[in-house]
């Protein structure tokens, strides 16, 4: 029960609660782990009773069965299905996100049926009070976070309005969307992400998507760059100047202005997880805040670097002293951290910034600790919410996922990342360039 109601916490999409879990990434991430111990723990518990059960002369299905006898209590064996089901679809890769989204509101319902029969049932909860009131506390949170994210966050939930200024693409899938503010501006750090909702579109369906931000804090507009993956972000081509759009948050951790004791980086980014790192690299050139830079644009070949231009202007630009590398794999095999602490040498104090495909940023963190690199130097952010098959709706923020927050890299044979995802799927939402790295 008390995992149950920190996995709906976390979801819970609050600026509030999202520092209690270092980001919204690591929250999503706490929510994928303790998903599945949650209903481990449950299935344990049920396994527990089989030896009484078979004892007076019942079945294993009269635990698990609904309605199978009259020695079932179907009120627990009914919320016992829906938890197994709900699970089970949540780590479905087959549903279009806007209804793998929709079912994550079921849990709300199940989360009240399991309260229910741990207060009401078993003498120890009865009996003693402390117990009983720190149920009903985990109930509240539970129940308090699941009723503002599923009835009260399409409604109250703190917006700021914005209407397209301009759609233009970049590459064969990806684009950037400039929005210019109808009222008030969004306040944020290069390198966080917000979600985006059209009002209307659609027939008025609430589908909120994650992507991230590449302009600068200090420029009016503002602008997401998005890689074209599912539904939502391939329709984003066809906005029109000044259509509507609510634009949520900003969300996440991943931005130097979080980790100030550190003055020299070192930032990668693969695919569309070059999108924070144009935010940050557009904010150098009016923050006056000296850092030394180093940044690498991991790419298969120039022809998928659409803001290579834009990086080696901004190098010029930046207050900063920046080295940047586009890192073509097919020309130069991957980049490794070996490379990287070579290039990096004699200094040592620095801090890793990464953003790219999960698989990409698994290999590259593990490559550095072995290089010596402290754990706490290296900083990710990781938006793989949901993962479809092809031909279905993106899931949320790859930010990649949709969008643009991360994106796979490809790579020629022999010189991927082993674990990084074929292009028989497409995940979406990672690190924050987003990339929906966000959203769909």
């Amino acid at each position: 029960m008390a995992l149950m109601a920190v996995i709906l916490l976390a979801t819970a999409r609050s600026r509030m609660i999202e520092p209690l879990f270092g980001g919204l990434d690591r929250a999503v991430a706490l929510h994928r782990l303790l998903g599945p111990i949650a209903v481990g723990l449950v299935v344990v518990h049920v396994l527990l009773y089989i030896p009484t059960t078979l004892e007076r002369g019942g079945s294993i299905a009269d635990l698990v069965v609904p309605f199978w006898s009259p020695l079932v209590n179907n009120f627990n064996a009914v919320m016992f299905v829906l938890l197994l089901a709900a699970v089970g679809v949540a780590y479905s890769r087959r549903l279009r996100y806007e209804r793998w989204l929709s079912l994550h509101g079921l849990m709300g319902p199940i989360f009240l049926g399991t309260s229910a029969h741990a207060l009401l049932a078993g003498p120890t909860v009865q009996a003693f009070e402390p117990l009983r009131w720190w149920l009903w506390l985990l109930v509240f949170i539970g129940l308090g976070a699941w009723g503002y994210r599923v009835l009260i966050y399409r409604r109250a939930a703190p917006r700021c309005n914005y209407r397209v200024q301009s759609v233009t693409r970049r590459g064969a899938d990806a684009l950037d969307l400039v929005l210019r503010p109808h009222d008030r501006r969004l306040l944020y750090e290069p390198g966080t992400f917000v979600f985006i909702n059209r009002p209307g579109a659609d027939g008025g369906r609430w589908e909120p998507h994650p992507f991230s931000i590449s302009s600068s804090p200090t420029e009016r507009d503002l602008r997401l760059s998005i890689r074209q993956v599912g539904d939502f972000t391939r329709s984003l081509a066809n906005l029109q100047r000044g259509d509507a759009i609510e634009v949520f948050g900003p969300f996440g951790g991943f931005t130097m202005h979080r980790f100030a004791r550190y003055r020299r980086f070192v930032c990668i980014g693969a695919g569309i997880g070059i999108t924070p790192f144009l935010s940050m690299l557009r904010f150098e050139a009016t923050n006056d805040d000296f850092r030394r830079l180093w940044l690498w644009y991991v790419v298969h070949d120039a022809a998928d670097a659409p803001y290579d231009a834009e990086l080696r202007e901004g190098v010029d630009r930046a207050d900063s002293y920046v080295d940047y590398e586009l890192w073509p794999t097919s020309e130069r095999g991957r980049l490794t951290a070996a490379q990287v602490v070579d290039a990096v040498r004699p200094l040592e104090d620095f801090a890793v910034m990464l953003c790219g495909p999960p698989a990409f940023m698994r290999s590259m963190t593990r490559q550095f600790i072995a290089q010596g690199v402290p754990p706490e130097r290296i900083i990710s952010e990781d938006f793989s919410f949901h993962t479809t098959r092809p031909g279905r709706s993106s899931p949320r923020p790859d930010r990649g996922a949709d969008g643009g927050l991360s994106t796979a890299v490809a790579l020629p044979p022999g010189q991927g990342y082993k674990a990084a995802p074929s292009r028989s799927e497409e995940t979406v939402l990672r690190c924050p360039s987003g990339g929906e790295t966000a959203g769909e």
